[in-house]
């Protein structure tokens, strides 16, 4: 028996709809009741390879390589009734294989699967770009949500069912290698121009939700977005990008994927029409903090990929200087940045750094817990305040009672969490306080405006006293794909606290100008730096400079083209 036919032989036995396998992941059959696991050990990317090289010819496999994906349909005389698509996709070391069941779709090729013990409907190599029309595959009439894992009655397969991970074995020549599959698109630029206009294939909507938020996370994706009468669409890198495999959703449709995960309350809030959050964690795909809506269209979700793995300072890239922050025992250290800008990767690579250098004890305040924390020579009590700024006021005050020896107060954004940060500070206590400003200076200036006019002296006095650092990032896009860090960074020296307690923040950038001796980074230096190394365009750095005129007249002086700014104008 080949590959194919026992994969559709243990569907069938398990009377299940479909059949999943993913790198990384156990092989599983779904069935109505459940879904049950054919192996116990994760297919590995050799595996999966080898797996390809079975089930698709010579000629499919380079339409994969090409496109990215490729889809056959199977009829079988063991259910001449049903129709079995095959669908393959590759990115790199990720893929995916899908093998789907249409029950009742093969009627009137009774005659033709009894000719044969396996029959593969092709298309010539003229048509494979177009996929035709077809019913979406029959779901049952309650799919359990993709989250749950149970045995059913399907079997598992042997060792010889699935291939080892080893050399690609040979393979005869078969029927399957003189056909070709159809060609589907997947969410990445199409090396082919036309290649982006192919009609998508029928969603698999027995796989659900859970099957789209793996499909974002095997992609590096960091939201989901599900909307009425539109393609579901994934952010990467800042880039909002549809996936161009899934059609458009409506509304029943959208409200369906969203009540799969939702509990309780968050469910009566979507049929109410009103806004609702929870959180939830699947396998294969970690934490998904989800937010449902109503809009004009109807019903829409956001699901956002909550990182679970701890970036460390040194896979950040932080600088030494940086990096000696965490050493110092008491006083204020800022981390600023725009929004959406890594300030809470930034400030959990710190509280790691604490962790492994520092047998302290830590309470990390978090407007969203992301990265979790184990103990090693620290303590680390992370608290999620998901309120309003009366009810963190509250948490760090607690907090300080509890007498860390650091705190991290998330977004110091009212003048009562600002005295809080600076009485801590200067009570003995490391404060680690994060502020949305595009550089230092700003962050710092902010500080001091949130308070009443008459208190603003004193507050600048104090954060004069109590401050050891600030720094700022900004992400940029690579000119080669991918994002990447410029970082300012300040120190609290002499100059810079007499301009502070003077309130003339706004002259700071000149004192980092001239503080570049001890370390200090100006934003423009770090986005010149990257320009001149090829690594950033200088349009984008342009883009994310804070001082625009003066980071052009900075280009101008290396001899960088800036006749982009004429354009742009």
């Amino acid at each position: 028996m080949s590959l194919i036919e026992s994969l559709i032989a243990a569907v069938l036995r398990a009377n299940g709809d479909g059949l999943v396998m993913h790198v990384g992941e156990r092989p599983f059959v779904l069935a109505p009741n459940g879904t049950s696991n054919l192996s116990e050990r994760p297919l590995t990317v050799e595996a999966m390879s080898n797996v390809l090289a079975d089930l698709l010819s010579a000629e499919d496999q380079s339409t994969l390589s090409e496109l990215g994906a490729v889809e056959k349909d199977l009829t079988i005389p063991q259910a001449p009734a049903d129709r079995f698509t095959l669908v393959a996709a590759r990115g790199g070391d990720d893929i995916w294989i899908e093998l789907r069941r249409q029950r009742g779709a093969g009627l009137g090729k009774r005659d033709t699967a009894a000719q044969s013990p396996l029959v593969t409907e092709h298309r010539s190599a003229s048509s494979a770009r177009a996929i035709p029309d077809s019913p979406p595959p029959a779901a049952s009439p309650d799919p359990p949500p993709p989250v749950q894992t149970r045995q059913t009655g399907a079997p598992r397969m042997t060792e010889t069912e699935l291939p080892e991970p080893g050399p690609t074995r040979r393979r005869t020549t078969s029927a399957r290698d003189t056909q070709s599959g159809n060609v589907l698109p997947l969410a990445r630029s199409p090396i082919r121009p036309d290649a982006g206009r192919m009609t998508p294939m029928p969603s698999a909507k027995y796989l659900g939700i859970g099957r789209l938020l793996r499909m974002a996370a095997a992609r590096g994706a960091s939201s989901l977005y599900l909307m009425t009468d539109t393609r579901p669409t994934i952010r990467i890198d800042d880039e909002i990008l549809p996936l161009d495999s899934e059609l458009p959703q409506a509304s029943a449709e959208v409200e369906s994927l969203i009540l799969e995960l939702a509990p309780g309350m968050s469910r009566e809030a979507l049929v109410g029409g009103t806004s609702a959050e929870w959180t939830c964690e699947l396998p294969d795909v970690g934490r998904v903090r989800c937010l449902s809506f109503r809009d004009q269209r109807g019903p829409g979700a956001v699901f956002r990929l909550i990182p679970t793995r701890l970036v460390s300072a040194d896979q950040l890239g932080l600088s030494r200087d940086i990096q000696s922050l965490c050493a110092e025992r008491d006083g204020l250290v800022v981390v600023a940045g725009p929004r959406m800008s890594g300030k809470s990767t930034l400030v959990s690579a710190l509280v790691d750094l604490i962790n492994r250098t520092r047998a302290d004890y830590v309470v990390s305040l978090e407007s969203e817990i992301k990265f979790l924390h184990e103990n090693r020579k620290s303590i680390i009590s992370q608290r999620e305040v998901r309120s309003d700024p009366d009810v963190m006021l509250a948490n760090a005050r607690a907090a300080i009672r509890e007498n860390p020896d650091v705190l991290v107060i998330d977004d110091l954004r009212t003048p009562e969490l600002v005295a809080v940060a600076l009485d801590a500070a200067d009570s003995g206590h490391l404060v680690i306080g994060t502020v949305t400003a595009h550089t230092t200076s700003a962050a710092l200036a902010r500080m001091i405006e949130t308070a009443p006019f008459e208190k603003q002296g004193q507050v600048a006095l104090a954060l004069s006293e109590t401050l050891r650092g600030a720094f700022a990032q900004v992400l940029l896009r690579k000119t080669g794909g991918g994002r990447v860090a410029a970082r300012e960074l300040i120190f609290n020296t002499s100059s810079v606290a007499a301009l502070i307690a003077e309130g003339k923040v706004s002259q700071l950038p000149l004192a980092m100008e001239s503080g570049r001796k001890y370390g200090m980074v100006p934003m423009n230096d770090a986005l010149l730096a990257f320009v001149q190394s090829g690594a950033v365009d200088a349009r984008e750095a342009y883009r994310k400079a804070f001082d625009r005129a003066a980071f052009l007249e900075q280009l101008r002086r290396e001899g960088i083209d800036t006749s982009f700014v004429e354009r742009l104008a």
